[in-house]
């Protein structure tokens, strides 16, 4: 099978998705007039933050590739399209951010937002080299930790 994507580009879709997640946690944090809540999703978002510079670390030493212009645009408007998913359409309006404070539904969003990450991870896996594919996996155990903490506490709001 050939190596269609790198883990620089899995690792800057990464990027962009904590960067997603973060916006989503600061608008909750925003909107909340819990200060519980308003304390817990400041705290989320600057685990966001310290997990972008994490990833923006991990992407900036991997190599990039050359190639041609043609794969270039097609591999843009797919990871756009990765990027820019039904989970992630309404992440930083503000009706959907207070939807959900509504519906009381914000831990299990923010849980189904890292697991989605996880699962892109683990979706692009057999196309990666070797040495790629271990860096994956660490961006993996990132987001399994960054999910128990989410999990944890919830237990703690409750």
């Amino acid at each position: 099978m050939a190596v269609i994507f790198s883990a620089r580009e899995i690792a800057e879709a990464a990027v962009e998705k904590e960067r997603r997640r973060k916006s989503f946690y600061a608008t909750v944090c925003e909107l909340s007039t819990n200060e519980k809540m308003k304390d817990l999703f400041q705290f989320l978002t600057e685990e966001e933050d310290r997990h972008v510079t994490a990833f923006s670390e991990i992407r900036d030493k991997l190599p990039e590739e050359i190639r041609s212009d043609e794969y270039n645009d097609d591999m843009e408007a797919y990871m756009d399209s990765v990027v820019d998913d039904r989970l992630y359409a309404n992440i930083d309006s503000k009706e959907f951010v207070q939807q959900a404070i509504t519906a009381k539904n914000v831990f299990q969003l923010a849980i189904g937002f890292e697991k989605d990450a996880i699962l892109y991870f683990r979706e692009f896996l057999p196309y990666l080299t070797e040495t790629d594919g271990k860096t994956v996996l660490e961006l993996i155990e990132q987001e399994k930790g960054h999910i128990r903490m989410l999990a944890d506490m919830e237990k703690k709001m409750a």
